[in-house]
C-alpha cells in the first residue's frame, strides 16, 4: 500500500500525551502516523510506542464498525480506507529516541510534536525549525518573551509550519467573535475583559505526585494566568485584535503555598484607546461542578462593549464526546439597540464551521496546513502576544507599578531571569 502519510515523531511522554494525543494520532491515522518518540525515560518511551499500538488497532476496529454501519457507500468506504490505514500504523515498527536531538537526526521525520513541561519549549523548536522539520507544541508557547522572539524568528526563517496548542480559538462561535469585532459593526471599544474561575486544589501541586513540576517556576514557567489563563487570554487577545501596551496587576499564590500566582487580577490599555481586565482564580470554588464532570461547566468568558454594541462569548466543556475526546463549545450573543440586526447575520459566514471542537480537529487542521502549505487561522504573533503579556504582568505585580509593553530586550522581565531579579532564587 503507498503510504504519503506525514511521519511524526513525538518528543515528551509524559501524561498529557498518554492521556491524550495517543488518541488524537490514532484519530488522524489517514493522513499522519507516529514513526519515532523521544523521552528521556525510557520506560515512558515504550509504553507509548505500545499504547500507540493499542490504539491504532482500536481505532482500525471502530472504523470497520462505522463502516459496517454506513448508509452511503462512500461513507462506508471512507471508514474502510481510514480501518486499513489506522491497521497499518500499527504494524510499523516506533523508534525510540533519547530527546529531540536524536530524533531530529531521523530523515524519516516530517512534524515534530513537543510535548514537554512549558519551560522546555525554545531549544526543541529552533532546532526542529532549523532542521526543517514542522512543529506543533503544547502550550504555552514560551516562559519568556527572548525565548518566544527566538522561536519565532527561527520558524520564520525556515518558513516551516508552526501550531501551538490550544483548541478554544475554533469553535465556531469564537471565530464569530473576532468576526464581529473585525468587522467594525460593534463601534469603538470601551473595554475588553476576560475571566476565568477554575479550581485547583493544594493537593494538585503536592511533590509527592509523579515528576511533579507544577507550582514551581523552574517547573511550570507560571500559574494562573501563564499556564492555564492561556485558554481563554490566548483567543481573547486574538478577538479584540489590539495590541495591549499596558499593564497593572496582582498576581500571587492566595490561598495556595506555591511559587506562582493561584490568582492574578490585571487592569489593561490596549493600543486601540480601550482598556480593560483579566481576572484569572485556580482557587474558585464555584467551578467545582466542571470537575466533576457535569454536562456543561464554563470555561472562560469574554466581554466587549463598543459604542454600538455589547459582544459576550463564553467558552464551555462539555462531556466527552463519540471519538473519546473532551470538547470545547463557544456561545457568543450580542446585544445592540441599532446593530443587532447586522451582527447576527455574521453568523452566516461562520456556519459551516465547527459549533464544538476537540484536539482531533486542531490537529488535523495543522496537518492539512502542512500538506496542503496553507496559513494558520490565528497567527504566530497571538501565542507570542500572550507570552508578552504574561511577563508584563508578572514584572508589574513584582514591582507594584503599571508596566508599558513591549519590555525592552535589556529588561530583566524580557528573559525568564526576570522572575529572580528581586533576590529570588529559582527552585531546583
Amino acid at each position: 500500500m503507498d503510504d504519503n502519510r506525514l511521519r511524526v515523531g513525538i518528543v515528551g511522554c509524559g501524561g498529557i500525551t498518554r492521556a491524550l494525543y495517543v488518541r488524537v494520532y490514532a484519530l488522524v491515522a489517514d493522513i499522519a502516523r507516529v514513526v519515532a518518540v523521544a523521552d528521556l525515560d525510557e520506560g515512558r518511551a515504550n509504553h507509548v510506542r505500545t499504547v500507540l499500538g493499542d490504539a491504532y488497532n482500536s481505532e482500525a476496529y471502530r472504523s470497520r464498525v462505522l463502516a459496517a454501519d454506513a448508509r452511503k457507500p462512500e461513507e462506508r468506504d471512507a471508514y474502510l480506507r481510514k480501518a486499513e490505514l489506522a491497521a497499518s500504523a500499527a504494524t510499523h515498527k516506533i523508534r525510540r529516541y533519547r530527546d529531540h536531538e536524536e530524533l531530529l537526526k531521523d530523515n524519516e521525520v516530517d512534524v515534530m510534536v513537543l510535548l514537554t513541561p512549558p519551560p522546555v519549549r525554545a531549544e526543541p523548536t529552533i532546532a526542529a525549525a532549523e532542521a526543517g522539520r514542522h512543529i506543533f507544541t503544547e502550550g504555552p508557547m514560551a516562559r519568556s518573551v527572548e525565548e518566544a522572539d527566538a522561536m519565532a524568528a527561527a520558524i520564520r526563517k525556515a518558513g516551516v509550519k508552526y501550531d501551538c496548542q490550544l483548541i478554544d480559538r475554533f469553535p465556531r462561535d469564537m471565530v464569530l467573535a473576532r468576526k464581529a469585532v473585525e468587522s467594525g459593526k460593534l463601534g469603538q471599544i470601551g473595554f475588553a475583559n476576560v475571566e476565568l474561575n477554575l479550581y485547583q486544589p493544594q493537593s494538585y501541586y503536592s511533590p509527592t505526585r509523579a515528576n511533579n513540576w507544577h507550582g514551581t517556576w523552574q517547573g511550570e514557567g507560571g500559574g494562573a494566568v501563564f499556564h492555564h489563563g492561556r485558554y481563554i487570554i490566548d483567543p481573547f487577545l486574538w478577538v479584540v485584535g489590539s495590541r495591549v501596551v499596558e499593564v497593572f496587576a496582582y498576581s500571587g499564590p492566595m490561598l495556595r503555598v506555591i511559587e506562582h500566582d493561584s490568582l492574578t487580577q490585571v487592569v489593561l490599555r490596549f493600543a486601540n484607546g480601550a482598556t480593560g481586565m483579566i481576572h484569572v482564580s485556580l482557587i474558585s470554588q464555584s467551578a467545582l461542578e466542571v470537575r466533576q464532570n457535569v454536562s456543561v461547566g464554563l470555561r472562560g468568558r469574554i466581554s466587549i462593549a463598543g459604542q454600538d454594541a455589547h459582544l459576550v462569548t463564553q467558552n464551555e466543556n462539555l462531556r466527552q464526546g463519540p471519538d473519546g475526546l473532551p470538547p470545547i463549545q463557544s456561545r457568543t450573543s450580542f446585544v445592540s439597540r441599532d446593530a443587532q440586526d447586522a451582527l447576527e447575520a455574521l453568523r452566516a459566514e461562520v456556519e459551516d464551521l465547527p459549533a464544538t471542537v476537540t484536539q482531533e480537529q486542531q490537529t488535523r487542521g495543522f496537518l492539512e496546513r502542512v500538506i496542503n502549505d496553507t496559513e494558520p487561522q490565528v497567527p504566530l504573533e497571538v501565542p507570542h502576544h500572550h507570552v508578552e503579556v504574561v511577563r508584563a504582568i508578572y514584572k508589574s505585580s513584582e514591582e507594584n507599578q503599571p508596566v508599558a509593553l513591549p519590555l525592552d530586550k535589556d529588561d530583566p522581565w524580557y528573559s525568564f531571569k526576570g522572575r529572580f531579579a528581586a533576590g529570588r532564587k529559582p527552585s531546583s
